[in-house]
């Protein structure tokens, strides 16, 4: 199939007049119906390209130059290192078409990638630049193997991609605005803000009543369940559940009778016994983040660190993890704290809010244990002239990627040296103690602003021990597990700078009063 094509040659009923190669419609978000021998050739040509690199980071390094080298426009708008976004790109490339002859999977695929894009603004120009930049570069690359069908069917998913991601952003900052509010009641605390999403959201109405003292009872939902605990306070006990009095979090009055949770995270605590949970610790580790995580759903990087971080203490729970008992947990106490507002709108909001962390964590179940292994058996088959060797090589590349970098690293070798051990320990350090190490990597970003070092240094940085040890060993999965620590390292690193770097900050570094006006 070398000759002409035309988009109804592609398109199934359904999808023609709906989605074509040239226009991006973010005005409609339904199912893309490709034709099965256009996906056929499509995956085919795209197996081709991969096979073509030496390796998955070559051929992600290939995209990413398309890319940026015909938009450079676009390059502002990723914030982690090269090397980690071109894998991430690539990995988001090949999911899409592997999965394009699924309709109903690839939009799920897009909502997704929509949900990730949310802080980002995204244009109908800025997707025909990506489009049409992956589109040469696979018509260079492959040659004839790149048909005018391949091309076709490229061009329709990637219109179809970007105009799903304009109209999630568009059309989901309700759900937003639903999330800040009712957060806001829940915690008692000042509605959010969900950033350049939606208008600016407005406090709830009405707040939740004061629970009355003696143990009155309290409505609650558990589950679909509508029915009013009969134990008295909330936690919707049904039959065949425990009894208000064997909850072990309840706190009781000189009067003997149950004092009803107000926060959160007791009403949390208090409707997992009662739904039988008690036993599940991993609650708690997902409850201690829960606060970030809605706060910054409007922010994909923030989020998605979160929900990394997060990832790392889950696997050192003990026990089988089922995150759908999180959510029932988590849709009855937000019922009970917020009565009054709560409609199947919250519902939908909270559901989708949930659906999203929880793929977000289900993309590193059963990962971070594997990674551990294989770093850890990495750095033990080093040697120390092999690590000597590795520690002057990141400096030499990392002044290359970025010259202004020497401007910060005036010390000796040995200052130099320790510095490049000290990241080399983290990879593996984050895999055995997240906590610590992001305690560590935000008093040490805190210090990095006094010292005047710009956040935009951390990516190059990060990115030269990526490709030093890429020249070191071949194995791909402690090579995986090493970069997915190190952009984790580097995006906390990054953000502690940004956030840190107030105007204040700023004026003491420049030494100038005159920012301060």
């Amino acid at each position: 199939d070398g000759g002409a094509s035309s988009v109804g040659c592609v398109l199934l009923e359904g999808s023609v007049g709906v989605y074509s190669a040239d226009q991006v419609n973010g005005e409609v978000f339904e199912e893309l119906r490709l034709h099965p021998r256009a996906v056929r050739a499509t995956q085919a040509a795209w197996s081709a390209l991969n096979r073509a690199a030496e390796s998955p980071e070559v051929a992600a390094d290939v995209l990413y130059n398309a890319i940026f080298d015909s938009a450079p426009g676009l390059q502002a708008l990723f914030k982690t290192p090269r090397a980690s976004m071109a894998m991430r790109i690539m990995r988001g490339m090949n999911g899409l078409i592997t999965g394009m002859h699924n309709p109903s999977g690839l939009r799920t695929t897009a909502e997704a990638l929509g949900f990730q894009h949310l802080d980002y603004d995204v244009t109908a120009p800025r997707v025909a630049l990506f489009r049409d930049a992956i589109v040469e570069m696979m018509s260079t690359e492959l040659q004839q193997q790149c048909t005018a069908t391949v091309r076709e069917v490229m061009k329709v998913l990637l219109n179809y991609i970007g105009g799903a991601l304009i109209y999630v952003r568009r059309n989901y900052a309700g759900r937003l605005r639903i999330l800040a509010s009712s957060w806001a009641t829940a915690t008692k605390s000042q509605a959010y803000d969900t950033g350049k999403i939606g208008d600016e959201v407005a406090a709830e109405a009405e707040t939740t009543e004061a629970a009355q003292d003696g143990g009155q009872q309290h409505g609650q939902h558990v589950g679909k369940d509508q029915g009013k605990a009969k134990a008295g306070g909330p936690g919707g006990a049904r039959e065949g559940r425990p009894r208000a009095s064997n909850i072990p979090e309840r706190r009781r009055g000189d009067d003997n009778s149950i004092k009803v949770p107000t926060t959160f995270n007791e009403m949390f605590r208090f409707n997992a016994a009662v739904m039988g949970f008690a036993e599940s610790t991993w609650m708690s580790e997902v409850l201690h983040v829960f606060d970030s995580i809605v706060r910054n759903v409007a922010n994909s990087y923030r989020l998605q660190e979160e929900c990394d971080v997060l990832s790392l203490r889950l696997s050192r729970c003990p026990g089988p993890i089922d995150l759908s008992e999180f959510k029932a947990v988590m849709l009855a106490s937000l019922r009970s704290l917020v009565p009054k507002g709560w409609d199947s709108n919250h519902e939908v909001a909270w559901s989708w809010l949930w659906a999203n962390v929880e793929r977000m964590l289900g993309s590193q179940t059963g990962k971070p244990a594997r990674q551990e292994k294989a770093l850890a058996r990495l750095f033990k088959s080093l040697r120390g002239k092999d690590l000597a060797s590795y520690r002057n090589q990141v400096f030499s590349t990392f002044f290359e990627l970025a010259p202004t970098g020497m401007d910060h690293f005036k010390q000796s070798s040995t200052r130099l040296h320790f510095v490049a051990e000290k990241v080399f320990g983290m990879t593996l350090e984050m895999y055995k103690h997240p906590d610590e190490l992001v305690d560590e990597l935000s008093a040490s970003g805190l210090r990095h602003v006094g010292y005047g070092i710009p956040a935009e240094l951390c990516a190059p940085f990060m990115c030269s021990f990526v490709t030093v040890l890429r020249t070191i060993t071949k194995d791909k999965e402690a090579m995986e597990a090493f970069q997915w620590s190190l952009s984790l390292i580097s995006r906390i690193l990054a953000r502690v700078i940004n956030e840190g770097s107030t105007m204040v900050m700023r004026a003491i570094n420049a030494n100038s009063s005159r920012q301060l006006a």
